[in-house]
């Protein structure tokens, strides 16, 4: 169970009831899901986009989607992989009505804490020996700085769980083409933690 701020109304309530109450409704228990779900979304447009103005934005966008659309959710999947979708499939939209976000390069000092607490659990596919608590900044610092192409795939599949072919669906690449940029990816983060040890 979750535990929220002394002044919320729903400090202990699960999720899929805050879902529930906000189906029928209910501006508070909304507004706990903003909060509960806000840091994901913005971290992950974040690490797509590479633009805190364009993840911020995103995230407005996003929490408006679900505003808009919760009644029709039907809990087939869980909320959170709900709202990963939409937040992905948004920042998708982005990047290709933007070019200049692509080539934006981020600084390493914007990766914060707070982003690490998001992709704490990774894949086991880049070895187990970075993931510890001194090497996972150093990790996503590689990741955010990867061309599109790298980028897009290693995080969808890496820190999102997604599968080849959903990520296939959403980038418009052949599977091929995408388990290909992946082992790219991965083997491109190996090369550069060598630098740090």
């Amino acid at each position: 169970m979750e535990k929220y701020n002394k002044g919320s109304k729903y400090r202990e309530i699960d999720e899929r009831v805050l879902v529930a109450k906000s189906k029928k409704g209910d501006k508070a228990a909304f507004e706990e899901l903003v909060k509960k779900f806000s840091k994901y979304v913005y971290t992950t447009a974040f690490f797509i986009l590479r633009d805190t103005h364009e993840a911020e934005d995103v995230s407005q966008e996003v929490f408006v989607k679900v505003y808009l659309s919760i009644k029709g959710f039907r809990g087939l999947s869980s909320f959170k992989t709900w709202i990963r979708k939409l937040t992905v499939n948004t920042c998708i939209d982005k990047l290709r009505l933007y070019s200049k976000i692509k080539d934006k390069k981020v600084s390493l000092d914007k990766i914060t804490e707070e982003h690490e607490v998001v992709f704490a659990k990774f894949s086991q596919s880049l070895e187990k020996s970075f993931f510890n608590k001194e090497t996972v900044k150093k990790v996503l610092k590689i990741i955010v700085n990867l061309d599109e192409s790298y980028r897009i795939p290693i995080i969808l599949r890496d820190l999102q769980d997604y599968s080849y072919r959903e990520i296939s669906e959403l980038t418009g690449k052949p599977i091929g083409t995408v388990k290909t940029n992946i082992h790219r990816a991965r083997k491109m983060v190996k090369e550069k933690m060598k630098m740090y040890r």
